[in-house]
């Protein structure tokens, strides 16, 4: 019991020592009022939510094993309904789940922005997220919930021509826990599974085919390539007597309207 107790409280300890560290740095800083209250909010939610500031730090003490156990057992069911995933080996999902970090987002933050370089993708794995543009970002295009993906698209896209671009506002709405996968993390993995690596592959071109911004712009194209083979538009009124408006049978018909007129 003595040991329970001792350990309780050196984790309080560490957790109230590293937010006292934090402010006192901030208010040195001269760090805004609002910016302070924000990452005191952080300190504690994280700590009540989860009793600890950073999983990571926990898990990697143990061996890997079971480190591997203890992400199979929380995420891996997770992770399978997945449907960018559905499909990849298992051994694979599992080495992803090794290379996942956790990270908590306050109401209002954003998690990524509208033009951003695109070097994660995230999974929720508690809170909602919000999809937002307009004026001031005051429209909501969708709300996503625990078990969504999202950010897959520059994950999987190519940054040649700055194709891995984010291409919308999401911030989180209400306390959001995100799993993040680095693309390069992603990049190692894939690797070691080259049928993986393909199904990945189709699926990002699917995506992008589906809701990416080079779709928008292979329709734009097309639209204004079928523009080129419109047909003309309608022959005036005042030609019409004409016929066909071409130039030959104009200039014919006009001499005989003349003659006729001269008559």
């Amino acid at each position: 019991m003595r040991d329970v107790i001792g350990a309780a409280t050196a984790g309080q300890t560490y957790f109230r020592g590293s937010m006292d560290g934090t402010v006192a740095y901030m208010m040195i800083n001269k760090i805004p009022k609002m910016v302070q209250s924000r990452v005191r909010t952080w300190y504690n939610y994280t700590w009540d939510s989860q009793k600890m500031l950073d999983e990571s730090v926990l898990l990697e003490q143990l061996p890997l094993v079971m480190r591997t156990a203890i992400a199979v057992d929380i995420n891996l069911a997770t992770f399978q309904k997945i449907d960018l995933f559905k499909g990849c080996d298992n051994q694979m999902l599992v080495d992803m789940l090794l290379r996942l970090k956790s990270i908590v987002y306050l109401p209002g933050d954003f998690v990524c922005k509208k033009g951003d370089i695109g070097k994660e993708m995230y999974i929720i794995k508690a809170g909602e997220v919000q999809v937002i543009g307009g004026p001031d970002n005051k429209i909501v295009f969708v709300t996503l919930k625990a078990g969504c993906v999202f950010g897959e698209i520059s994950l999987l896209q190519s940054s040649k021509d700055g194709g891995n671009r984010r291409t919308a506002n999401v911030a989180a709405h209400g306390f959001a826990n995100l799993f993040v996968l680095d693309k390069k993390d992603l990049q190692d993995i894939l690797v070691h599974y080259p049928e993986a690596q393909k199904v990945l592959a189709r699926k990002g071109r699917q995506l992008m085919k589906a809701k990416g911004p080079a779709a928008a712009a292979q329709a734009a194209d097309k639209k204004g390539g079928l523009s080129l083979f419109t047909p003309r538009p309608p022959t005036p009124k005042m030609l019409k007597p004409f016929g066909r408006f071409n130039k030959t049978n104009f200039m014919d018909k006009l001499k005989a309207s003349s003659a006729k007129d001269q008559k």
